[in-house]
C-alpha cells in the first residue's frame, strides 16, 4: 500500500492524500498488509496525514518502508522507526556535496550526512534486528561516476543496502533531463553498477539489482541472450506483484504496481475487497506471466536482475 503520486496524470504530481481517502485506505486495506510503503513525489514528510500514517501502521504493528531526503523527520519517530522491523531509505544524489548540490536543488549534502550520523547513532543504542537503512540514489551523467564512492559513504555510515535507479525523465525534453539522463546508454552504467556492487560484496553493503532499459534487452551485441532468457521466463513468469501488493494514489485510485499506469478501481467507488477480486485484477493475473504480459512489463525491474 503506497501513498504516491500519479505521474500519469500531471495535475495530480503534487496533490496530497486526502483524510476520506485515507480512512478507506486504513479501515479497508490496514488490517490485512504486513508491510507499507510510504513514498511520493517529493518528501513524504510534508504529506498533511503522513505523521497519522506512520502513528497507524506502527501502531498496528506493521512494519514499514520510508523513502526521505533526511531534512525534516522528527527525532521522535525516527526512534520509533529505527526499533521496529522497518526499513528506511534516505535519497542521494552525489557521493559529495558538490556533485550532490547541483543536482538535487534545496537539500544540502551536509545535511543528509548529519541524519544519516543521527539514524547510526540510534542504530547502536536500540536498533531492532530487523530495521534496515538503505540508499536510494537516481543514475545520472553527473554522478555515475561516484557509484563506487557511494559504497564507500554506506559503509562508512552503517548503512546496509543501496538501491541505484535511472533517473526516468518520464518524457521531459528540457535541458537537465537532456544531459543527465542515462536511460538511453546503459553501457555507460553498468561498469559503475558492476564495481560497485563488487565492493559492496566485500564490505557488507547489498547493491541491489538495477533495472535497465528496454534499449540494452534489445541490443544485439550486449548481453543480449541473457536478457532474452529473462525475458523468456525466469523472472516474468514469476512477477508475484498481482497477488502480493497493492499501490494506493493519493486520489484513491488502485493500482497493480508502479509501473501500470491502468487502475484496477478507484476506493471511492467500490471497496477494495470488489477491486481485489473483480474482473481487471483477474485478467492482469491471468496475463502478467505470459507472452501477453502488458508492455510495460517487459522492462520491469522484476525481470531485468543479474
Amino acid at each position: 500500500m503506497v501513498h504516491g503520486p500519479d505521474v500519469t496524470r500531471p495535475e495530480a504530481r503534487y496533490e496530497d492524500m486526502s483524510p476520506e481517502v485515507y480512512d478507506r485506505v486504513k479501515r479497508q486495506l490496514l488490517p490485512w498488509v504486513q508491510t507499507v510503503t510510504l513514498t511520493g513525489g517529493g518528501e513524504p514528510f510534508l504529506a498533511p496525514v503522513f505523521y497519522q500514517m506512520l502513528d497507524d501502521v506502527l501502531g498496528a504493528g506493521k512494519s514499514v518502508e520510508v523513502v526521505t531526503n533526511g531534512t525534516i523527520i522528527r527525532p521522535d519517530y525516527l526512534e520509533r522507526l529505527v526499533g521496529t522491523p522497518s526499513t528506511l531509505e534516505v535519497s542521494l544524489d552525489g557521493a559529495t556535496a558538490e556533485v550532490n548540490d547541483r543536482i538535487r536543488l534545496g537539500v544540502k549534502f551536509d545535511r543528509v550526512m548529519e541524519f544519516l550520523e543521527t539514524v547510526r547513532e540510534i542504530m547502536r543504542r536500540s536498533a531492532h534486528p530487523g530495521f534496515t537503512v538503505g540508499i536510494r540514489w537516481a543514475v545520472t551523467r553527473s554522478n555515475v561516476q561516484q557509484m563506487l564512492d557511494c559504497v564507500e559513504l554506506a559503509h562508512r555510515y552503517g548503512v546496509r543496502q543501496i538501491a541505484f535507479e535511472n533517473f526516468d525523465t518520464f518524457g521531459r525534453s528540457d535541458e537537465f533531463a537532456r544531459q543527465e539522463s542515462l536511460e538511453a546508454q546503459p553501457s555507460e552504467v553498468l561498469p559503475h553498477w558492476k564495481q560497485a556492487y563488487d565492493r559492496g560484496l566485500q564490505v557488507g553493503v547489498a547493491v541491489l539489482p538495477m533495472r535497465l532499459v528496454d534499449a540494452w534487452i534489445r541490443q544485439p551485441e550486449e548481453g543480449s541472450r541473457r536478457a532474452g532468457a529473462l525475458l523468456d521466463g525466469q523472472r516474468i513468469r514469476h512477477c508475484p506483484l498481482p497477488w502480493w501488493s497493492v499501490y494506493v494514489e493519493v486520489d484513491g485510485t488502485i493500482k497493480a504496481c508502479c509501473r501500470l499506469p491502468a487502475p484496477m478501481g478507484d476506493l471511492r467507488q467500490s471497496s477494495f475487497r470488489e477491486i481485489w477480486n473483480g474482473p481487471t485484477y483477474r485478467l492482469l493475473r491471468s496475463l502478467v506471466n505470459t507472452p501477453s504480459m502488458p508492455e510495460e512489463c517487459r522492462t520491469c525491474s522484476i525481470v531485468q536482475r543479474f
